[in-house]
């Protein structure tokens, strides 16, 4: 038992040391630097207005107003201050051990004026909406458009033989005005349209234009070969000439028809043909119609089931039927 006389006074130095009596702690210095055991060094006591006051006057010394953000207890991926705002100083535990502040990667200006576009609520914005893809180009079939699909593409065909005459200078012995009425030029050019196309776009080969030059050489010695055989011209269009086989009518001479007015024939040629494809869209779907219901009487005679026309016959004999139940019993 230790008496009151050899009471010593408790031993400081075995006492538990606090954050700044640890052995060979140094005193933090406020230049943004990372000091020797790798943490990095952060304002103590940044609740203490004289000390934040050093602090900013230190860091507004600076190159830039980064470093202040970094002193006060800001890391990159935490959120911006608002103009004229101090971020909180944050604990020294927040930081991990190691960051070297010099090697971090830099931060955004939180002063900048340019706002950055919040994805999270994009879905409204239209101009963060993905854009529309291209349609993309296939070859143009004649014999299976639909009329609507055959009258937007005989315009564009159109343009585009306006073009390629005025760019390259097509004689009518390559070119004829009422080149629609000849089915092989229609898809010699309906050809060339889809190559173009495909050469000129944003994904294509950089060579891919210099061949489809290439190919507009052939294509006009192509076209002039035809133009040769029917022998329109000009002022006078001669249709192309049908060669009538052994066992087959015998076609007519076609006759030459003049070249008046070359915009208003091809407005009526695409007037006809396209009213000619409804046509046979209609026929199409009544032929469509009449193999189904015949399709479906021959499942009810196969499956013994009542047809529509017996089903009405059953009801009227039903209805006209006179009820003998009364007049028996009344009897």
């Amino acid at each position: 038992m230790t008496s009151p006389d050899q009471t010593s006074e408790p031993d400081t130095n075995d006492a538990d040391p606090g954050p700044d009596n640890l052995p060979g702690r140094d005193e933090p210095e406020i230049d943004g630097t990372t000091p020797t055991n790798g943490s990095p060094t952060r304002p103590d006591g940044a609740g203490d207005s004289e000390e934040l006051r050093a602090v900013q006057e230190a860091a507004l010394g600076s190159s830039s107003q980064e470093s202040l953000l970094r002193l006060l207890g800001w890391r990159p991926g935490d959120p911006l201050p608002d103009d004229g705002d101090v971020p909180p100083a944050g604990d020294a535990d927040d930081e991990p051990d190691g960051t070297d502040l010099s090697t971090a990667q830099p931060a955004p200006d939180p002063w900048a004026r340019e706002a950055v576009p919040d994805v999270t609520g994009g879905a409204s914005d239209p101009g963060l909406l993905p854009e529309a893809e291209a349609e993309p180009v296939v070859p143009v079939n004649w014999n299976t458009l639909d009329a609507d699909r055959a009258e937007q593409e005989w315009w564009q065909l159109d343009g585009f033989v306006y073009w390629l005459r005025d760019d390259f200078g097509l004689t009518p012995q390559e070119l004829p005005p009422l080149w629609h009425r000849h089915t092989e030029l229609v898809w010699e050019l309906s050809a060339l349209r889809t190559a173009w196309l495909a050469a000129h776009t944003e994904d294509a080969h950089p060579g891919s234009p210099l061949m489809w030059l290439r190919d507009l050489g052939d294509s006009r010695r192509r076209l002039r070969d035809w133009v040769q055989r029917c022998g329109t011209t000009l002022t006078e269009d001669r249709p192309t000439r049908r060669t009538t086989w052994p066992g087959e009518e015998a076609s007519k001479s076609p006759a030459p028809v003049a070249v008046t007015d070359r915009a208003a024939d091809f407005a009526v040629f695409v007037t006809d043909d396209v009213a000619r494809r409804r046509q046979i869209e209609v026929q199409a779907q009544a032929e469509i119609e009449q193999a189904r219901a015949r399709r479906i009487e021959r499942l009810r005679e196969a499956w013994h089931l009542p047809g529509t026309h017996s089903d009405d016959t059953g009801q009227d004999g039903d209805q006209q039927e006179p009820d003998t139940t009364e007049q028996e019993g009344t009897s």
